[in-house]
């Protein structure tokens, strides 16, 4: 589990947003980050005993950390950090497009899933693609009890089409999947739930049912590559 004083240091990064109380409130900081990268190499343990190319991907768990200092070069918004953090396992580390693990924790905000929630649109060609050609097997996936009970929101992605892409009609049985701009698994975690002793049970739960999305998307990408 994770502490509450986490989730907490959150909440009041939130409230104050500033260089200022940053530096006179490091040392949350770095509880916090601490126990945020405990919680990494817990899950990354136990996802590594369940998906071979993660194992062999060797991560390294701070790598798997988003930073906590925000990109300000082309942001109106200068708030200075982030009042969340991006957990991300992906064996194609440093190659975010490729479909991974994710749990996003924010106060009252968390979530969790996986796939490619935005991807380049020579990947993203490949995944309509693969689709397209099979789609029985991947709709097989989206369409088990597990999934459907786990994963009430289905697969989602940062946008969709009004139409559909080039080269597809609308008779198409994916019609409404082929439209999607990414194809990722998310929901809604309540904070109670990371800092509960089950947390991980909790967690592997939807990484385990998210794993053939994950790999039937990961198939896609790398054919012919």
């Amino acid at each position: 589990m994770i502490k509450q004083t986490s989730l907490d240091f959150l909440s009041n990064l939130k409230l104050n947003n500033s260089r200022e109380w940053f530096e006179q409130n490091r040392d949350l900081y770095e509880n916090y980050r601490s126990d945020i990268l405990q919680l990494t190499e817990n899950l990354l343990k136990e996802l590594s005993k369940i998906d071979n190319a993660i194992l062999q991907a060797n991560l390294d768990p701070k790598k798997c950390l988003t930073r906590v200092n925000r990109d300000l070069r082309f942001s109106k918004d200068k708030t200075p950090y982030k009042n969340y953090v991006l957990i991300v396992f992906n064996k194609n580390y440093p190659q975010p497009n490729k479909a991974g693990y994710f749990i996003h924790i924010e106060p009252e905000n968390c979530s969790v899933g996986g796939g490619v929630w935005q991807t380049t649109p020579e990947y993203l060609k490949k995944i309509r693609q693969e689709i397209d050609y099979s789609f029985t097997a991947f709709n097989k996936i989206i369409t088990t009890s597990e999934f459907q009970k786990t994963f009430p929101n289905g697969i989602q992605g940062v946008g969709k089409l009004k139409k559909m892409p080039y080269g597809y009609d609308e008779t198409n049985p994916a019609n409404e999947l082929l439209k999607l701009k990414g194809f990722c698994t998310k929901e809604p975690l309540n904070d109670k739930v990371l800092t509960s002793k089950d947390y991980i049970k909790t967690v592997m739960d939807f990484f385990k049912t998210t794993k053939p999305i994950i790999d039937y998307i990961n198939k896609a990408i790398e054919y012919d590559e």
